[in-house]
């Protein structure tokens, strides 16, 4: 799901009786135990992610490019969300990972596109209600082991 606020998408995992990942939660079920660069492994593979085909792609369209702890769809297909917001003392800000299917190349007002390796990290503004919308960023829901 795209065009939702964090606020929006912490409450949709509520609803479901989830949450949001945790920026490390996202890190280590993306790079696993070995500290991989990629979900997959340590050279990037543009096959096996959504990798600049200008829209999103239907969840599962990669399951080769699954981490090592069989989560799909980590990288390339649209920003995730995480739990994590933060306040430097002028704004707020949500941080998002894994990278998107578009990669603007006009401005360096953008947020970075393209698949993104497993460190990266990427801030979202906080501006105004709302206004963190967006195409290229969606959320992924997490449970805690029972």
């Amino acid at each position: 799901m795209v065009w939702i606020s964090h606020e929006d998408a912490r409450a949709y995992a509520r609803w479901k009786g989830k949450r949001l990942p945790s920026k490390m939660e996202w890190q280590f079920a993306a790079q696993g135990t070995d500290g991989r660069i990629w979900p997959w492994g340590n050279h990037f593979d543009s096959s096996l992610c959504n990798y600049a085909s200008g829209h999103t792609s239907p969840v599962h369209k990669f399951p080769e490019g699954k981490s090592p702890f069989g989560v799909e769809d980590l990288c390339g297909n649209v920003w995730q969300l995480c739990e994590d917001t933060y306040f430097n003392g002028s704004f707020s800000f949500s941080l998002i990972r894994g990278g998107s299917f578009y990669k603007p190349t006009s401005s360096w007002w953008y947020i970075q596109g393209g698949p993104q390796p497993n460190h990266r990290t990427q801030m979202l503004l906080k501006t105004a209600p709302g206004f963190d919308r967006s195409d290229t960023v969606g959320f992924r829901c997490v449970c805690d082991k029972k």
